[in-house]
């Protein structure tokens, strides 16, 4: 995961912490970040790190700001964080067995033009 994000140290650290948070709010897209919330978790981060680490997350759109202070959304194009099954089964036609096939019909026959001259 590091190699293909990219992310430093202080990156994977906060990552880490979206991770841990994304496993106790499974299904949901949004999560609650703060520094003393990594240390409540006994995540060791300091501070300049911690900044450094969630403006990694941020610039590479791991992770989007929400207009609450603290709070982001998860970007689930790199982390989904819910029954993948429920969210195909969430585009699913309401009721499919009504959609047929439309009737082909013949072409239209356009009349030939006299002499060749475009009209």
């Amino acid at each position: 995961m590091k190699q293909a994000a990219g992310l430093s140290k202080a990156g994977m650290q906060v990552f880490e912490l979206v991770y841990r948070q994304m496993q106790e709010k499974p299904n949901a897209d949004e999560i609650a970040l703060s520094l003393h919330l990594a240390k409540t978790l006994g995540l060791n981060i300091p501070e300049r790190t911690y900044r450094h680490g969630l403006r990694q997350l941020l610039e590479r759109e791991f992770l989007f700001e929400s207009l609450v202070d603290g709070v982001y959304f998860v970007n689930i194009r790199y982390m989904f964080n819910g029954a993948r099954l429920a969210f195909i089964r969430g585009y699913r036609l309401k009721d499919a067995s009504k959609q047929g096939e439309l009737p082909l019909e013949e072409p239209a026959k356009v009349p030939a033009l006299a002499n060749g001259s475009a009209g």
